[in-house]
């Protein structure tokens, strides 16, 4: 029989053995799915592990040397829909792998980016997957000292020796640009994200890059910030229409804004596209089903959440890892929200 517990107790370690009849370390080894415990005394274990409802303390795991199964997962936020499924793509990988994710957001805040960092040790997570604006040389030596495997996303390190799994997306941006300019498009407006935001700077840069094979010159006017949001998005356009340049298409750095945009422009007159093309970029689920059904660049979302833990997971079990930095493609989604002209 298990142990008598009161109301606020709850099962340890320390009853699992003792209802056993084993060491401690044998529980433990059992937990951690570690060898050396035969079958019969490991299938007793779990199942008094399952009867008393027993959940390991990841914390006091940690503390004691052991595997927490907890893996850290640092994003700037939870309500945009392109993190949203890279927390889903994390999740139902770690799931797969008997591993639990820990969600913790920054709102792009330097100072709370670092926080998360101090925060963090091997008592806490097994890993840590990161998405995050500030990272600098104090950052990474800050995850160095804590000796936990780390691996970012959208970060190309200068360290060759961290691993990171990125998107291409500089030529993801070349190739919309370019798409517009062949369907005859000359006054192509970009929105920008936030000026901290390394993928929206490659994104401006393949932008440029297409513009500048095609012999087509550069007006800073034509660019406005939209801070990857919705609502800035809407302002942006405003912003660029108020101008009074010229344009005919819109090349949006996320589908948030291009979605602003497009509210904007139908708001101010202008319809879509036969008035003005617009292109976004990440192929977000509510791209396809807004009116006009919206032309953009899909990344493999779910799949860089996925190689993440894969990388991760290896990491933790000591496992080598040869590719430290893995490139992702995108793909241009044809859809009706551009047209020739």
């Amino acid at each position: 029989m298990p142990p008598k517990k009161n109301k606020n107790s709850r099962i340890t370690i320390e009853d699992i053995a003792q209802i056993a009849q084993v060491s401690k370390a044998t529980v433990s080894y059992v937990i951690n799915d570690k060898p050396g415990v035969s079958e019969p005394v490991r299938n007793k274990i779990k199942s008094i592990i399952e009867e008393t409802n027993y959940f390991p303390n990841s914390a006091a795991r940690g503390l004691a040397g052991e595997k927490t199964h907890f893996v850290g997962l640092v994003i700037p936020d939870i309500s945009d829909m392109f993190y949203a499924n890279i927390i889903r793509g994390v999740e139902k990988t770690l799931n797969k792998k008997d591993y639990l994710l820990t969600l913790f957001t920054t709102h792009a805040r330097p100072e709370r980016e670092q926080q998360v960092v101090r925060l963090l040790n091997k008592s806490i997570v097994d890993g840590l997957i990161i998405m995050a604006y500030f990272i600098t040389d104090k950052f990474i030596e800050s995850l160095k000292e804590r000796e936990i495997p780390f691996v970012f996303i959208d970060y190309p390190p200068k360290d060759e020796e961290i691993y990171s799994v990125m998107v291409d997306n500089e030529n993801g941006a070349y190739e919309a640009t370019e798409y517009l300019i062949k369907l005859g498009h000359k006054r192509i407006a970009f929105l920008a994200g936030p000026e901290v935001a390394r993928d929206s700077k490659a994104r401006f840069k393949g932008y440029l890059k297409a513009l500048k094979t095609y012999g087509i010159k550069f007006n800073p006017e034509l660019v406005e910030n939209g801070n990857f949001t919705k609502e800035e998005g809407y302002t942006a356009t405003k912003r660029l229409l108020e101008k009074g340049e010229k344009i005919t298409a819109i090349f949006s750095s996320n589908d948030q804004m291009a979605m602003g945009a497009i509210r904007a422009l139908k708001e101010s007159g202008y319809k879509i596209p036969t008035d003005v093309s617009i292109v976004g970029f990440d192929n977000i689920e509510a791209s396809s089903i807004i009116e006009p059904p919206l032309t953009t660049v899909s990344q493999p979302i779910y799949e860089m959440g996925k190689k993440a833990v894969d990388i991760i997971t290896a990491l933790i079990n000591g496992e080598t890892v040869e590719e430290k930095r893995y490139m992702l493609k995108t793909k241009l989604i044809e859809r009706h929200s551009c047209i020739r002209i």
